[in-house]
């Protein structure tokens, strides 16, 4: 082969990768490069996503062990206090006892546990009305609690209402009130003293008597029934000290604790809402 085809053999080789090399350039900058993770790292996603499940399961398991139940059975009590008490205290009143509620729960019905028993009662107490005592529990409770305040509260009747506890039950002994001997002076708020009687007096003092007066003319009534006292004194002293009038026809189960659970300003309210009916 002669010099000059060498040359041009040469010539035409150099050009062809100086043709390559620039393509791979264009192609290069058309391209988005594919990121690279050092060894054992994991893309943010892929990380984010397998971190879910263990979060579901945190959250899962909130309520569980010592201390998740010891605050489950203290919020039930504090509900159980300001919403229950009032009807089932340490003895039976207008409703069963709180005291032994959960081993009599036990044994209701039968292949029903207690805690499944103490849950329906709350959301549908027709369902379960203990022979000797009227079906006036309120009807609102499956609606008004949430699931986490019902489980909450089947907690502490569980806790309270057994043969082991009870400490607690007897700190829901229904303390002597002693009687105000002035009513409120200032004038309550009917719309706050509507949802304190919604909470605690509805389910014995309804449209019509049932274990306890009507509401509907209880402030006109309470204007006559002592001589000399205004129907605010009266309702007044009949809230923090029930047993010192008791309405013929009625027994005495009103509960005791109003004077020391209420502050002046709530009982107010309640007697500004009462008057209104």
């Amino acid at each position: 082969m002669g010099k000059r085809t060498w040359i041009v053999l040469l010539t035409a080789l150099a050009l062809g990768l100086l043709v390559s090399a620039c393509g791979t350039n264009e192609l290069a900058t058309e391209l988005t490069p594919i990121p690279t993770l050092a060894p054992g790292e994991t893309p943010a996603l892929v990380d984010a996503l397998m971190q879910a499940p263990a979060t579901e399961e945190a959250t899962a398991e909130a309520g569980g062990g010592e201390g998740g139940a010891d605050a489950l059975v203290a919020a039930g009590e504090k509900l159980f206090t300001s919403t229950c008490a009032g009807c089932h205290g340490a003895q039976d009143g207008a409703g069963p006892a709180l005291t032994g509620m959960a081993d009599h729960a036990a044994t209701r019905v039968e292949g029903t546990s207690a805690e499944d028993y103490i849950h329906e009662s709350i959301v549908d107490p027709s369902a379960h009305v203990v022979e000797g005592f009227a079906d006036i529990m309120p009807k609102q409770y499956g609606t008004q609690f949430s699931e986490d305040e019902l489980n909450s509260l089947v907690a502490y009747i569980m806790h309270a209402g057994s043969a082991g506890g009870g400490e607690e039950a007897e700190a829901t002994e229904e303390p002597e009130a002693e009687a105000t001997e002035e009513a409120a002076a200032a004038a309550g708020d009917p719309a706050a003293g509507k949802d304190l009687f919604t909470q605690n007096c509805a389910g014995c003092h309804g449209a019509q008597d049932g274990a306890g007066p009507a509401l509907t003319g209880m402030g006109e009534r309470a204007a006559t029934r002592v001589e000399g006292m205004s129907a605010e004194d009266y309702l007044h002293e009949a809230i923090v000290d029930p047993s010192a009038h008791v309405v013929e026809g009625f027994g005495d189960i009103m509960p005791k604790q109003y004077g020391t659970q209420f502050s002046e300003d709530e009982i107010a309210n309640l007697i500004a809402y009462i008057l209104e009916q």
